[in-house]
């Protein structure tokens, strides 16, 4: 019986340690949280970017912030903020972006686990001069191997498409290679690099 026991035992430590495993199809409709996969699958790897999350804000972390103003060689509306990035050693696990334009103001973190974007968390408000109905929203997007698995959205602000929603991961995964205030804002406000 004890030599059935130890086993089970190391098994269950090494399949508490490791990431989870992957499912056989990821898929979501627009507008809802509902993921096509084997509900324990996702459970897992939600689990897992939630533990990411806390751990990366437990943590005490390197950081580097740039500020950034519109760039003036695009037709870009005045805006500006400041990215800054966290790295734990050399590794970004976080970036952090607040700003704001004369219609709102953004508040969004982007959370990465070995490279890879697994979350991002929008607490955004638009209204102001321009539109005088302040609208405020907070999303949450989850990923796994760079596909959206779960998207959990405000339902009074921007309710975005699995299209947007990826075009605004391949913005963070640019805005990660930016380095430079003047990359970030040409990313930011012209919607390139160049």
């Amino acid at each position: 019986m004890k030599i059935l026991l130890a086993p089970v035992f190391v098994a269950v430590i090494l399949g508490c340690n490791s990431r989870p495993k992957e499912p056989q199809t990821l898929t979501t409709d627009s507008l809802s949280a509902t993921v096509s996969t084997q509900a324990s699958d996702t459970a897992a790897i939600i689990q897992h970017i939630k533990e990411v999350y806390t751990n990366i804000n437990k943590e005490q972390l390197t950081q580097k912030s740039f500020e950034w103003e519109a760039d003036t060689t695009c037709e870009a509306p005045p805006m500006g903020g400041t990215l800054t990035y966290f790295y734990r050693g050399n590794e970004l696990v976080k970036m952090w972006n607040a700003g704001g334009e004369d219609h709102g103001s953004w508040k969004e973190e982007y959370y990465f686990d070995e490279d890879q974007l697994v979350f991002i968390y929008q607490n955004n408000t638009y209204g102001g001069a321009a539109n005088p109905d302040e609208v405020s929203y907070q999303n949450r997007y989850y990923f796994y191997n760079n596909q959206l698995i779960k998207k959990i959205e405000g339902e009074s602000g921007a309710q975005l498409s699995t299209s947007s929603v990826h075009d605004l991961s391949k913005t963070i995964y640019r805005l990660k290679q930016a380095g430079n205030s003047a990359a970030i804002s040409r990313i930011l406000s012209c919607n390139t690099e160049e």
